[in-house]
């Protein structure tokens, strides 16, 4: 699945779903949406330095994964809205914000449910590199 694709599912799987972004592991945004119902609480800017900050901790979090496991998902509840970060494959993260109304459970399956089956394989896209 392309990341345009996966970032389109998700967002509309979920009435309280606000924003989405898949990127790769430095940090990078591959593709995002927002839920054209509601206001951005952070700006792009914001939202690059918040997606570099989740990456970093995954990393960290994988140093540790040959004793605690592989990390399935972190949730960060805040006052006006809460974050979900998950892994998509090795190489990619999905980083949700929804409603503070909305069920942790609920938005986890949604990712979980429109990730790539085989992981292994990951998302299909061609990424562009700056000479």
């Amino acid at each position: 699945m392309d990341p345009k694709s996966l970032v389109d599912k998700i967002l509309h799987s979920n009435k309280h779903i606000r924003f989405v972004a898949v990127c790769n592991m430095d940090g990078k945004i591959i593709s995002s949406a927002n839920n054209e119902n509601v206001t951005n609480l952070l700006s792009q800017e914001e939202t690059e330095k918040t997606l570099q900050r989740a990456v970093n901790s995954w990393k960290s979090r994988d140093e540790l994964s040959d004793k605690t496991g592989k990390g399935e998902y972190v949730l960060a509840v805040y006052e006006k809205l809460k974050r979900i970060t998950m892994p998509i494959d090795s190489k990619h993260l999905a980083y949700v914000t929804f409603e503070r109304d909305g069920s942790n459970q609920d938005i986890t399956d949604s990712i979980s449910f429109w990730r790539p089956a085989d992981a292994a394989h990951g998302l299909s896209y061609e990424e562009t590199v700056a000479p």
